[in-house]
């Protein structure tokens, strides 16, 4: 018993019974051997903190500061501000993301650089020790954060990106970090 196999632009009811590998490839043509699936995707901004791996959307950073931009200090502003900066005739608060996450303050001079986000109402820059990287991740690659995150990390994290094996990246909610700063209680 031999199957009929509709040629290209035939129609055929019946399903074929079996078809070789040869014979599928001349029923699709010239396919694309790759199917791009449409999934919703989140631009992030990767940096680092400590040498721990963190991320902003990129929806909420506007510019990304080098290091040599100035930072101005001014007396009587809350301990997780480092001071203002001067940035194309507006003044933007600077604040340090070490203090309202709670953790230790860098070592050394390094400067790092500063990103430039909007959330809740804010526009304010936020230190980093180091950009590493501005990419597209799919919504599934993202993960709720576990239980057993830290405490003082918790209230800012929105969701974790397995990086690898042995390392998660922290995605962090601008709208969670600002309203926490505009509460006094970074």
């Amino acid at each position: 018993m031999t199957a009929e196999f509709p040629r290209n632009g035939e129609a055929n009811d019946q399903p074929p019974a079996t078809q070789t590998l040869d014979e599928a490839l001349a029923v699709h043509g010239d396919a694309e051997a790759v199917v791009d699936i449409d999934e919703p995707t989140q631009q992030l901004v990767l940096f680092r903190l400590n040498g721990q791996p963190f991320a902003l959307p990129g929806s909420a950073v506007s510019e990304i500061l080098s290091s040599d931009q100035p930072v101005y200090y001014v007396p009587g502003l809350p301990f997780s501000t480092e001071g203002v900066l001067h940035l194309r005739g507006t003044i933007e608060s600077v604040i340090s993301l070490h203090q309202l996450l709670g953790l230790p303050a860098p070592e050394g001079n390094s400067k790092g650089m500063i990103l430039l986000v909007s959330a809740a109402g804010i526009t304010s820059g936020v230190r980093i020790e180091q950009l590493d990287d501005v990419c597209e991740v799919t919504q599934s690659m993202l993960q709720a954060p576990p239980e057993t995150l830290s405490g003082t990390l918790r209230p800012y994290v929105s969701a974790l990106w397995q990086i690898d094996e042995q390392e998660a990246l922290a995605l962090l909610d601008p709208e969670a970090l600002f309203d926490a700063y505009q509460q006094g209680l970074g």
